[in-house]
């Protein structure tokens, strides 16, 4: 073959040409293919501290009932509230959360027999530090009937000093029907 380099230059566009494909020049641009959503001139939301942060999007659901929101808020806020020095281990807020759980579901709170260990929990023992957490809406999550909540949190001290918790812990409710409202299941996970 005589000209290598100009069969590998247009074996190489072939190859763009069959990943991207080819857009005939009567199709409009791309957007009309793929709808694209702009996000609303302004989010509507009952407490500024739960304002979007960079690249998300809050959205009214209309599904999504004020007061189960703040329920789970409030209960996803005591269960990620920790004083090591106190709690045997982080179950101990879950058991505090019990009032705000229907009776079938505060009996299944169980600690374990053992204590917490690892690294972020020992070290917030040491300097007697509390956990305060920061709980959010997870806009995105729309399984029927349930409300996820994210609580992340910093450690804090008496006399001020403060670092980031490590991961996230992410929690999904559902309730009882009527007022006053229940948790009547939930489940969480931490990453």
């Amino acid at each position: 073959m005589k000209h290598p380099k100009i069969f590998s230059g247009l074996a190489a566009v072939g190859i763009v040409v069959a990943i991207t494909g080819c857009t005939p020049a009567t199709q409009g641009p791309e957007e009309s293919i793929v709808p694209v959503i702009s996000p609303p001139a302004s989010s509507p939301s009952s407490n500024p501290s739960e304002s979007s942060s960079a690249g998300e999007q809050s959205h009214d659901h209309g599904d999504e009932n004020p007061a189960r929101v703040e329920l789970a808020k409030q209960a996803a806020t005591i269960m990620t509230t920790w004083d090591p020095t106190k709690d045997f281990n982080r179950t101990a807020a879950e058991m505090r959360a019990r009032k705000l759980m229907t009776k079938e579901r505060a009996k299944e709170v169980i600690a374990p027999k053992r204590p917490a260990t690892g690294v972020e929990w020992l070290n917030a023992a040491e300097k007697k530090a509390t956990s305060k957490p920061t709980v959010k809406l997870m806009t995105e999550h729309h399984e029927q009937d349930t409300i996820a909540i994210t609580a992340t949190w910093q450690w804090v001290t008496e006399d001020g000093e403060s670092w980031a918790g490590e991961g996230k812990q992410t929690f999904f409710f559902t309730f009882t029907d009527e007022e006053p409202y229940k948790i009547r299941d939930y489940v969480s996970s931490v990453r």
